[in-house]
Order: C-alpha cells, then sequence, then structure tokens
C-alpha cells in the first residue's frame, strides 16, 4: 500500500483540484462536449460521498485508505454544496470541460492555457513532492478525456477504468530511486536489480500491457509477447497470500511506460491495442 502512496496521490489530488475548483465557480454558458475523435487516452474516475458520515471514497479506496494515502477532508462550503446534488459528473475533453449535476448539464468553460496553469500551480502546492512538468501535461491532454463522476452514496466508488495510449515516463536515477512523470514516487529498485541492470547494459524498456497480454522492448529490441491470465493469478494470489485485491479492473485496462535507467536515452512511440 505504501508504495501506491505518492502515484496515488497524483491521481486523487488531480480529481480534488479540479471538483473543488470548478464547483466554486458561477455556471456559464451551458453547451454539450463532443468527444475527440482521436483520443488515446481515457480515463475514468469514480467518486461517491455521504454527506451524513462525512467519508467519501475515490477510484474504488475507502475513506480509511484515502487518508493514509494523506488526502485531506473535504472543506464545510464543498459538503454544503455536495448535499444538494445526487451526482455530478465532470468531463475534460480537449480544452473544454463541462460540468452536469443530477444528470442536466450545470456549466461549460474553457480549460485553455490560463485555466490549465491555474491548475498545475494548485497541483504544485497540494502534491509537495514535485513539480508537474507542464509540456507532458499538454501531451497528455491533446489526446486525452477525463470523466469523473461523483455519486452522492455509501457504497465504495468504483475501480479506476484506463485505457492509455501515451507512455508514462518513468525514470530510474543511478541512485534507484524512481520516479512518475517527474513526480519521485518513494519507490526504488535494490542493489541487486541495479547491479544486475548494469551487467545486462539496460539503458530503456518499453512495456504495453492490455488487459493482460503484455509486448515489450529492451533498448529497442523485441521481446516475445507474454500473455497473463487473470484466473492464474487468482489462484496465486490465494496460494501465497498476496492480498492483491480485486484485478479485475487492471485487466480490463490498458496503459504502457517507458522506463529509462540512469543515463539512458527516453522511450518514444505508444502502446495500441
Amino acid at each position: 500500500m505504501k508504495n501506491k502512496q505518492h502515484l496515488i496521490k497524483i491521481i486523487i489530488a488531480l480529481v480534488l483540484v479540479l471538483g473543488i475548483s470548478l464547483m466554486q465557480h458561477t455556471p456559464s454558458a451551458i453547451a454539450d462536449v463532443p468527444l475527440q475523435a482521436d483520443t488515446s487516452n481515457v480515463i475514468h474516475i469514480d467518486i461517491t460521498y455521504d454527506p451524513g458520515t462525512r467519508t467519501f471514497s475515490a477510484g474504488g479506496f475507502s475513506a480509511e485508505e484515502l487518508r493514509q494515502f494523506g488526502v485531506p477532508d473535504l472543506p464545510e462550503n464543498i459538503w454544503a454544496l455536495l448535499t444538494v446534488f445526487d451526482n455530478l459528473t465532470l468531463k475534460i475533453i480537449g480544452d473544454e470541460i463541462q460540468l452536469m449535476t443530477n444528470e442536466q448539464p450545470l456549466l461549460s468553460m474553457a480549460f485553455d492555457e490560463n485555466a490549465r496553469a491555474f491548475v498545475y500551480d494548485m497541483l504544485n502546492v497540494y502534491l509537495q513532492v514535485g513539480r508537474v512538468d507542464r509540456e507532458r501535461a499538454e501531451k497528455w491532454l491533446e489526446q486525452a478525456d477525463f470523466d469523473i463522476t461523483l455519486r452522492k452514496s455509501k457504497e465504495l466508488s468504483d475501480p479506476l477504468r484506463i485505457q492509455l495510449a501515451t507512455l508514462l515516463q518513468v525514470k530510474i536515477d543511478g541512485n534507484g530511486a524512481l520516479s512518475v512523470e517527474g513526480i519521485p514516487t518513494g519507490m526504488g529498485i535494490t542493489p541487486d536489480i541495479a547491479a544486475l541492470l548494469q551487467t545486462a547494459n539496460i539503458e530503456n524498456a518499453k512495456i504495453c500491457w492490455n488487459k493482460g497480454a503484455i509486448n515489450g522492448e529492451v533498448n529497442g529490441s523485441i521481446l516475445p509477447q507474454m500473455t497473463i491470465y487473470e484466473d492464474g493469478v487468482i489462484v496465486l494470489d490465494t496460494a501465497l497470500g498476496l492480498n492483491l485485491g480485486d484485478l479485475g479492473p487492471i485487466f480490463e485496462s490498458s496503459f504502457g511506460a517507458g522506463i529509462v535507467y540512469a543515463e539512458g536515452a527516453p522511450v518514444a512511440g505508444e502502446c495500441l491495442p
């Protein structure tokens, strides 16, 4: 759980900063936002909240788990606003944002350069573990649709649904410390693994996961495709007591990473089905 802390904080922080900042704006002109035809990155985040107990969950993580990740409680004025609505849906599609409430349009606004700069600055203040790479963030947004749903419910939120073609940029420095998109994760590789990478002269790797199918490259050389089956992993999880939890969402997701070790060259390309 601790190893996931900083990466989950980034995701949850994005949701909270965008949601809270938008809900405090005055509604403006309403317009449907069309889906991008060339979208390659789609992320759906479900959030549930219970005004009675003042608890919420996000991406399948309970209130207790979110507190462990360092996610703060919502301000009083936000709880007062949430109490009024049964559900809110925030869509970030290209350079536009739409907010729906109880399945009816509430507001739409341009997610222009100034608005994005405000969000990046807020994230930098909140994260306190690194700064958002604005150039990388802009590239993600060019081909991304974000769908964030807030529902009044005592039930645990649905797990994250992720379909990403753009490679997550993962860096392992000479000391073994690992960062994702320039944000330190607090994780790192062991000296034994670092020695193995050095001995094998591994500079970079590209890994693509598509619902259990794994394609990869090491130093530009293509590796044989591998397929991992959910049922078999569940058997292994039970036998070894790994407590991996619900594996369904991961086996319904697609994503990839470009991994660079030490001074290796950056990894280009995408992960496509």
